[in-house]
This record gives structure tokens, C-alpha cells and sequence, in this order.
């Protein structure tokens, strides 16, 4: 009967390990992926693999300009509305290489739904056009992670580019 018992329990701790859970750290490694791949989809401009890493073509794309809000009250002004769609189509359709660079990526995730935050800069051949934070929402599929929001904030480079760029 011990013989049995014990059968039946190492049974159920192999099959328990077999469907477990995907660990924190599995997900935190397809997470940095999909950020890296991200980048370089805007990088190779290729318009398809961006797209992809999408949940739908409605994901809210949200960006702010701080030094466009105005009073002690946040307003509405300096706030960038626009969809990764057009945001990869601009730089699909631009002759320029242009490339978003990220650092100090912080993830939190159940392995179910996820939030991603890092600083970023945003290049067009040599020039810095723009830097701030960046925060997304994403959540497992069937298809692995996919994006659902997008929120940023912007800082212009006060110089102007050069001709030569």
C-alpha cells in the first residue's frame, strides 16, 4: 500500500512538473525579446515583423511632450496621439536610417500579462531627435507576447539638425 501511495504521488509531482507554470525568468527572456525585436524592426524598417509584435491595430499609442503641458495641472496640450501603424510606415517610407536605442529595462510580469519600462533615444542617421521613458503592457498569446499599449514621453533635441544629416 506504501509502494502504491507513493507511486501515486510521484505521479502527480511529474505530472504537475510537466504543466507547471512557465518560470519568471523564461518569460522575462521572450519579454526582452520582443522589446529587441522591436528595435530592430524599426532599425531594418520592416514593417511586418513591427506589426506582428502587436495584439491588434488598435493598441493605444500615447505620447507626451512635457514641455508642452502647461499650468500646475497636467492639460491636454503636448500630448501625441498616433498608432504603430503609421509610426512604422513613416519609417518604412523614410530613405534615412533611423533607429530607436533602449537602456535600464525594468519588467514585471505573471507570466500571463506583462509591463515593460525603459529609457529610450530616438536617432535619424546621427541626430538624437528625441529621448524620455517608455512603458508597455503586453500579454501572452497563443502566438507568444504581444504588445497592447504604448506610452511615452518625448524630449525634442533643442538643436536643430545639420544639413549634412
Amino acid at each position: 500500500m506504501k509502494v502504491q501511495r507513493l507511486l501515486i504521488l510521484l505521479l502527480v509531482c511529474f505530472h504537475s512538473f510537466l504543466y507547471a507554470s512557465e518560470s519568471p525568468r523564461h518569460s522575462h527572456k521572450q519579454i526582452v525579446k520582443v522589446v529587441d525585436d522591436f528595435m530592430l524592426a524599426i532599425k531594418n524598417k520592416d514593417e511586418q515583423s513591427f506589426t506582428d509584435l502587436f495584439y491588434s491595430n488598435n493598441v493605444p499609442w500615447l505620447g507626451v511632450n512635457p514641455e508642452k503641458r502647461k499650468g500646475n495641472l497636467p492639460s491636454n496640450d503636448g500630448i501625441i496621439y498616433a498608432t504603430h501603424l503609421g509610426f512604422i510606415g513613416w519609417i518604412a517610407s523614410s530613405e534615412e536610417n533611423i533607429e530607436e536605442k533602449y537602456w535600464d529595462l525594468t519588467i514585471k510580469s505573471d507570466g500571463e500579462i506583462a509591463s515593460v519600462y525603459f529609457k529610450y533615444s530616438f536617432h535619424i542617421g546621427d541626430y538624437k531627435m528625441n529621448w524620455g521613458n517608455e512603458t508597455w503592457d503586453l500579454i501572452k498569446t497563443i502566438d507568444g507576447w504581444k504588445i497592447v499599449s504604448v506610452i511615452y514621453s518625448a524630449t525634442y533635441n533643442p538643436n536643430p539638425r545639420s544639413d549634412k544629416n
